[in-house]
């Protein structure tokens, strides 16, 4: 290992050309036909990182989830002993086919979904072979590279308990982050972009694909830069957090032109938080991927839900990614304790797990749609946070 990190970054167009269903909401209804439904291009942005002694990927895909086998969570209507099903994004085997088009472990894959509630319920190999392709492409053109990092706010985010709606009397963390990864010699390559915020905001109608404005956003940073520019998001502890005007959108008015105007938004948080940088020590490089097993709600199908936790440290800087949908209270508390210059929080990362509330959430009275479908109960707090406190500990030492 050296004193300096290789890097390279590329994307790949996964925008579904079949009539799929569509993640979001309700794929039995929810169906797009690519003839007609298409409004964006759906792409996965990947970023292969190399100390000389580690490899690490990181792919960011415009999709609702990166599960690799079926998962069922609580009926989010609170009927009992009723369960939501959550067919495969991915086929299984997927990571661990990335690792070996990168020539490194499986743990050393972070994989991330925008969360767009746009996009196909499964991505079948076809779509997989093209990232395959692509990682083993990224890996053979690995140059030197320099790192910095800012910081900003996210203006469209919002908490939407307890009706999924924008409620802006309960304070969330809205801090967007900018990691910007540069050649020596100054020229901008990639960016990763970190905040939470649901995409939730195409309706009427809701079966037509999308990258959001998370990744309209994105679209939109790659073109300021220019060449081969790439900018992946990484979805923030958004469990109980919304766009503003989150939510079914009543009437029948197409909010797709909403979607633009919030991604030109979401493009100037980013683009303002880029100015703030602030170059930071980018080696060494080093992943750590471990499970906590978390005790589970109340007449769910399992006495316990396996939590995946990924962390990836890149010098000064952690990346902690976990496979629920994580409430935005936690974010304080493991940020203040992270020993870590910077700490980014990913979640819907490497599986899907479920809605995963603060022990706050659980006991203030709102209730709410997260409260009903999480298969966790309230003893699951603790453990979830000194778990991810115990994994940046590690990556630290």
């Amino acid at each position: 290992m050296d004193d300096t990190l290789r890097a390279s970054f590329g994307k790949v167009k996964i925008t579904p050309e079949e009539t799929v269903p569509l993640q979001g909401y309700d794929p039995e209804l929810y169906v797009a036909d690519p003839a007609t439904d298409i409004l964006d291009d759906l792409y996965a942005r990947i970023a292969v990182l190399d100390d000389g002694r580690r490899r690490s990927v990181i792919v960011s895909l415009d999709a609702g989830l990166t599960n690799e086998q079926f998962v069922a969570v609580p009926d989010g209507f609170g009927r009992r002993l009723i369960y939501r099903g959550f067919a495969n994004t991915l086929p299984a085997g997927t990571r661990r086919s990335w690792a070996e088009a990168a020539q490194t472990a499986e743990s050393c894959v972070t994989v991330h979904a925008t969360h767009t509630h746009s996009a196909p319920v499964h991505f079948g190999e076809k779509y997989t072979s093209r990232i395959y392709d692509k990682i083993d492409e990224l890996s053979q053109a690995l140059v030197p590279v320099k790192m910095s990092v800012g910081v900003g706010q996210c203006s469209l985010a919002v908490c939407r308990r307890p009706n999924l709606t924008a409620n802006e009397e309960i304070p969330i963390d809205k801090t967007l982050q900018v990691v910007v990864f540069e050649s020596l010699q100054g020229e901008p390559l990639a960016s990763l972009v970190n905040c939470a915020v649901h995409p939730t905001v195409l309706w009427n109608k809701a079966n037509r694909v999308s990258s959001e404005f998370v990744g309209l956003a994105m679209a939109e940073l790659e073109a300021a830069h220019g060449g081969n520019f790439v900018s992946l998001f990484l979805q923030g502890f958004m469990g109980d957090v919304g766009p503003l005007g989150c939510g079914p959108i009543a009437g029948t008015e197409d909010t797709y032109p909403l979607v633009k105007e919030y991604a030109q938004r979401l493009y100037r948080d980013a683009a303002a938080a880029m100015q703030q940088r602030v170059e930071m020590n980018s080696v060494p490089l080093q992943t750590l991927q471990t499970n906590v097993s978390l005790p589970a709600a109340h007449e769910y199908h399992r006495t316990e839900m396996d939590v995946a936790l990924l962390g990836v440290r890149i010098g000064d800087l952690a990346l902690l990614a976990v496979s629920g949908e994580i409430f935005n209270g936690y974010v304080g508390p493991i940020r203040q304790s992270s020993p870590f210059q910077t700490t980014l929080l990913s979640c819907v990362a490497n599986g899907y797990t479920g809605y995963l509330p603060t022990y706050e959430a659980f006991h203030d009275g709102l209730g709410g749609y997260e409260i009903s479908t999480t298969p966790y109960s309230d003893q699951a707090c603790g453990p979830f946070a000194a778990a991810c406190n115990d994994l940046l500990k590690a990556l630290a030492k």
